[in-house]
């Protein structure tokens, strides 16, 4: 008889182990999925960030090469200087107030 009871509690002591690494198994693959959403979210606003930045760095690049750019004949004339400068910041703007409005990403 005592026999019978001791297997019946080492068999209930087994289940609630069990249950109790079944229970902290899923805690960490709750842990581990909110991770995984942080992430996305950081890899989401840094894509954004080098959609902007992309074009910008290619376009102010070509100043430093040897190449011909636009404005570049007119030796004391900024205009062109300004008007680039000016579109790339409307572009940069406009791209990332499109991405906080629309995609609600930033």
């Amino acid at each position: 008889m005592l026999a019978a009871l001791n297997v019946s509690a080492h068999a209930n002591r087994y289940r609630i182990l069990a249950r109790s690494h079944a229970n902290y198994l899923a805690q960490i693959n709750i842990r581990m999925n909110e991770r995984q959403e942080q992430t996305a979210d950081v890899l989401g606003k840094l894509t954004v960030l080098g959609t902007i930045v992309l074009p910008m760095n290619i376009i102010t690049g070509l100043w430093g090469m040897n190449v011909w750019v636009p404005g570049q004949e007119y030796e004391g004339d900024l205009t062109w200087f300004w008007c680039l400068t000016a579109g790339l910041l409307l572009f940069g703007m406009s791209c990332f107030f499109t991405a906080k409005w629309l995609y609600k990403i930033v």
